[in-house]
């Protein structure tokens, strides 16, 4: 495949981890520029940025707290200064939850994750938006879950369907400027469980009874970012080998 993505610049907003080590390395493999901003540590994204140095592209690290809007503004007034422009979002930040019923949930829980997830995400969608509609050309990426689809907890399932519906929405008001916006839901991914996010294990009934990759979705994402997929906007890809539909 022919992303054509060499010298274009992607902002992975939680690189450090979730999906997002395996998919920064997914875009360094293609040339690209990389900004990758983490909540925790910088110190985190150590192996990451040696990994995609090696690589032979220009890497840029932020810490930030994405629900803030004034640090997101920050990092990509700084990353545009650095690279010219921002193409590509993957928009990968996540807060875990303790397994508790949805009457348990404190509101301080339940704000934190909308907060990051949901909150931060639009905060960065409208960082980069007016680059991307003056160049006419940009892509935003959302990893979300199967709770989206087949519920889970409360504060999951809202924030998850709450990342579809935002993605559509820039999908309709934005696709004229040739900006496209989807979502990636993983499921039965093999390394979810020890992020502390919910795993979806493999089953026997499942068609692909196996555990997913996180290659497998930094493929996903690199094929949606890619020229190619310019066609392609408002979609939900669901990773998690045939446990659901859409």
């Amino acid at each position: 495949m022919e992303s054509n993505l060499s010298g274009k610049t992607v902002l992975i907003t939680e690189a450090a981890r979730n999906f997002g080590p395996p998919t920064a390395l997914a875009f360094a493999a293609e040339g690209t520029n990389l900004v990758l901003a983490t909540g925790d540590s910088t110190d985190d994204l150590a192996a990451t940025l040696q990994s995609a140095s090696t690589a032979g592209v220009r890497v840029k690290s932020f810490h930030w707290d994405v629900a803030d809007a004034s640090q997101v503004d920050l990092v990509v007034r700084d990353a545009v200064a650095e690279f010219g422009r921002i193409d590509v979002v993957v928009n990968n930040s996540a807060v875990a939850n303790s397994a508790q019923s949805f009457e348990t949930i404190s509101f301080s829980e339940w704000e934190r994750k909308l907060g990051v997830e949901i909150t931060g995400t639009t905060l960065v969608c409208k960082a980069v938006l007016p680059g991307m509609i003056e160049r006419r050309w940009g892509r935003i990426i959302n990893y979300i879950g199967l709770s989206a689809f087949l519920g889970s907890n409360a504060p999951d399932s809202a924030s998850e369907l709450g990342m579809v519906g935002l993605a559509r929405g820039i999908a309709r008001d934005y696709g004229k400027y040739n900006i496209t916006a989807n979502c990636i839901g993983p499921g039965g991914i093999e390394s979810a469980e020890e992020l502390g996010m919910l795993s979806f294990p493999p089953s026997d009934g499942d068609p692909l009874p196996r555990w997913g990759s996180t290659r497998e979705l930094a493929f996903l994402a690199v094929c949606l970012a890619s020229e190619d997929a310019g066609y392609v906007t408002g979609q939900c890809l669901l990773a998690n080998g045939g446990k659901y539909f859409l």
